[in-house]
């Protein structure tokens, strides 16, 4: 069940990456990963008080604020590396970085994964990369901007490790707060992501001159409130999982995220795959199989 769990976070990482993408075309990636945040924060504020949920108590509340403080961390270093550096870098060693402490730290806690298992975990781990990788004429276009690209790949290695640990903090200090507490520790995430998010847009704009505030068009609410909702549900989703299974196979399943970015990529605007995709495409499906056997 873990792994359906799984591949279910994925997806909705995944999807909400697509939706949210389309929407930061329009209205810039600063303010579109603001409003998902925000938009998180008040669907499962609204949620928690229809349903007059408790808030929980200081631990899971400490941890809540560590765990989004880890994953506003990391999606900062990300956006970093994707604006300075080149995504063929960033892009896949972030998503292993990820998968690889997560099953790290879940085998250091004393989690001993089944023999198939843990071949599945290593194949996943290794489609991660491949489906990471963007095609090379994606390649060609990002490094004949050239002005764009102001870090070398030391700078990138370490951006991109920066964010796959924090993107793999945020996962194992929800773990620690476990399935009892509910959905509540999603909205002390999401409010400590949001302000963090809130606080650089409010740089940027002050940076940029103080330029007059405009009202998000109507065009990108839809896409950004989408994005929000899925991303939302994946975090659902990823408590249940590791409240069902193992941090050392649910966090390198999770990371297969790219997967369902590079999907929807090609149906509905029409991307190139290259073959190193599918092939992390096929692996992928025996890693998932194998796990699930497992």
């Amino acid at each position: 069940m873990e792994v359906l769990l799984g591949v279910g976070v994925a997806a909705g990482f995944g999807f909400s990456d697509f939706i949210g993408g389309t929407a930061s075309r329009r209205s810039g990636p600063l303010r579109s990963v603001t409003g998902v945040q925000l938009t998180g924060a008040a669907i499962i504020g609204i949620y928690l008080l229809a349903a007059s949920a408790p808030l929980g108590g200081v631990r899971e509340t400490v941890l809540a604020v560590i765990a989004g403080a880890s994953l506003a961390i990391g999606g900062g270093c990300m956006y970093a590396g994707l604006s300075w550096g080149r995504m063929s870098v960033m892009a896949p060693v972030a998503a292993a970085a990820m998968a690889v402490i997560t099953f790290t730290v879940g085998l250091v806690r004393g989690e001993r994964p089944a023999a198939l298992a843990l071949a599945g975990v290593l194949l996943a781990i290794v489609a991660v990369v491949l489906i990471s990788r963007p095609p090379r004429a994606a390649d060609v276009r990002l490094g004949e901007a050239g002005a764009q690209r102001r870090i070398g790949l030391g700078g990138e290695l370490a951006l991109s490790l920066a964010a796959g640990a924090g993107f793999a903090g945020f996962q194992t200090t929800l773990g620690e707060i476990g399935g009892a507490a509910g959905f509540a520790p999603l909205l002390v995430v999401r409010a400590v992501g949001g302000t963090l998010m809130m606080l650089i847009l409010a740089a940027a704009w002050h940076r940029a001159g103080n330029p007059r505030l405009r009202a998000p068009r109507r065009s990108t609410l839809v896409p950004v409130t989408v994005a929000g909702l899925l991303l939302l549900v994946a975090h659902a989703l990823l408590i249940e999982a590791l409240s069902r299974g193992l941090l050392s196979v649910v966090g390198p399943i999770t990371s297969l995220s790219p997967a369902f970015t590079v999907i929807p990529a090609r149906v509905f605007l029409h991307k190139h795959i290259s073959r190193m995709q599918i092939v992390g495409l096929v692996l992928a499906t025996a890693g998932l199989v194998l796990a699930a056997l497992g």
